[in-house]
């Protein structure tokens, strides 16, 4: 074998090696920093944050963010047997129906009552609660009480009168209904708003005795949280209802 026959042969088996090392060799396992560990760990933190507020936010909403979308499982069409927290039919006759049976789960009838003003249902004027209860905003810069009973608390007419207003306005006073009565020898008209949707069971025309349902406690319209704006108007003009009706209002002794 001349030299330059053993040569190539020897270059050939080198370049064998090389490419054998370069296939063969194991890569040295990464070693990972306290700085990446700390990384990685901040990330999973953030996941793991990021999937509980998604799972936590459709129950986080609070009651005031109902805004006009309150539930209309409280409804029961005339000559239908709709349970309460069945779906409603899609199409409803709003003039021919009657709150029925218990509320739904989260529903709290007179859960907040307080020493505010003591009712007397054979009184010719009353409190549109029968109970006193929670008032959370006063007369004055706000043209009507803010007076908070609890979701789904029944709210009654405050005398006998005629309905001048009843809609489901998505803003606003939200579902509201007015009441016209003539007191003393004035016009009053008493204002109910941010019922419960589907709780409006009185049309416009309709006559109503005092202590009637006018509908249920809700948070529709420009609300932020379940409640009753109740307001008085003498002749147009807003009066403070607290002082008008504690006024009206004939005391359980007499």
């Amino acid at each position: 074998m001349g030299g330059k026959e053993l040569t190539r042969i020897m270059a050939l088996t080198l370049n064998t090696r090389r490419s054998r090392g370069r296939s063969g060799r194991r890569r040295a396992p990464k070693v990972r920093t306290t700085a990446s560990f700390a990384r990685a760990r901040r990330v999973r933190t953030v996941i793991a944050a990021a999937a509980a507020a998604l799972l936590v936010t459709p129950y986080a909403m609070p009651a005031f963010a109902q805004g006009s979308t309150d539930i209309t499982a409280v409804e029961q069409i005339t000559a239908q047997s709709l349970k309460v927290g069945e779906t409603a039919p899609v199409e409803i006759d709003r003039t021919s129906f009657t709150i029925i049976g218990e509320l739904p789960a989260g529903y709290r009838p007179y859960a907040q009552l307080a020493d505010t003003f003591v009712n007397n249902p054979k009184s010719a004027v009353q409190w549109p609660f029968s109970q006193g209860v929670q008032i959370t905003t006063r007369f004055g810069g706000h043209d009507g009480l803010d007076m908070n009973p609890g979701l789904g608390t029944p709210i009654t007419a405050i005398a006998d009168g005629v309905v001048s207003v009843s809609v489901d306005d998505p803003g606003g006073l939200g579902v509201h209904i007015v009441i016209d009565h003539v007191i003393d020898g004035e016009k009053v008209s008493s204002v109910y708003g941010h019922m419960l949707l589907g709780s409006r069971i009185l049309k416009v025309g309709d006559r109503v005795e005092v202590g009637d349902q006018v509908g249920l406690v809700g948070s529709t319209g420009a609300s932020t949280g379940p409640h009753l704006h109740y307001g008085i108007l003498i002749n147009g003009v807003a009066v403070d209802p607290f002082a008008w009706t504690t006024k009206h209002v004939t005391p359980l002794d007499d």
